[in-house]
């Protein structure tokens, strides 16, 4: 395991330092960060339809706590986004989870690959998909889980940019116990909503079936993202359920730097 950890941190220094050496080589424009364009768990979980630009590099950071009755978990996750190609984009996540009862462990490394069809119209949606998978890095990981994302963005306001999101996600879980579901959904409702040049308030309605049957996640979350500069986007954002069967309340800072 820790070898394995290892090569996951060169893979992430090494794409930095490549990022960083190509900084000459892109325009402006590549470089930039978007406090516009929203990202999973910066600050909530809503996604839009929009990649990082081509040639774009992206290094994030996630750290999330969560309470869901008398259990404390909390997530630290590092990510990696780069635009291969136009409207194209790849995502390298590594999660970190920490919570009660010595559950502290890497969890299934993330790789995705998010595709926009299109840009947004009067009338049509922005459109993208997104296909990733799961890899199961420990002794309490089996099989590869893979997912399939639909996202639509609209904007509904030009003065603010008010946007509605929708995201509708599958997961198959091949390594699924008896007392788990083999095939996971969720659905995400989103807003977001420019405060000024530099802020944007998000919020979104979260449903997730879990991977433990007949259990269902409502969430409510709202947040902010501030670009502090023109290459790095701070957010942070709080959520709470809405029945039994739902954590009881999620906090989550995020950190987004373009290189």
């Amino acid at each position: 395991m820790e070898s394995f950890v290892l090569r996951v941190w060169i893979v992430l220094l090494a794409s930095s330092a490549l990022g960083f050496a190509k900084i000459g080589l892109r325009t402006d424009s590549a470089i930039a960060a978007d406090h516009l364009n929203l990202e999973e768990g910066l600050p909530t979980e809503v996604e839009d339809a929009y990649p990082v630009p081509y040639r774009g590099l992206e290094v994030q950071g996630v750290l999330q706590y969560e309470r869901d009755g008398n259990e404390d978990r909390i997530l630290i996750e590092p990510r990696i986004e780069y635009g291969v190609a136009p409207n194209t984009q790849v995502r390298l996540a590594v999660p970190f989870s920490f919570g009660d009862g010595g559950v502290n462990n890497i969890e299934d490394v993330g790789v995705e690959v998010f595709y926009n069809f299109n840009a947004e119209s009067i009338n049509v949606p922005a459109f993208a998909v997104s296909v990733g998978a799961g890899f199961p890095t420990g002794p309490d990981s089996s099989g590869v889980d893979p997912t399939v994302k639909l996202l639509a963005t609209k904007t509904i306001g030009n003065a603010n940019m008010d946007r509605l999101h929708m995201n509708l996600g599958y997961t198959r879980n091949f390594g699924a116990e008896v007392d788990e579901r083999s095939d996971l959904l969720s659905a995400i409702l989103g807003y977001s909503r420019r405060l000024n040049s530099d802020t944007m308030l998000v919020s979104d309605f979260v449903l997730e079936l879990e991977d433990e049957a007949d259990k269902e996640a409502y969430l409510l979350e709202l947040g902010i993202r501030h670009q502090i500069n023109p290459q790095t986007v701070f957010s942070v954002g709080a959520g709470a359920g809405l029945t039994g069967e739902s954590p009881d309340f999620r906090i989550t800072v995020g950190i987004q730097r373009s290189l």
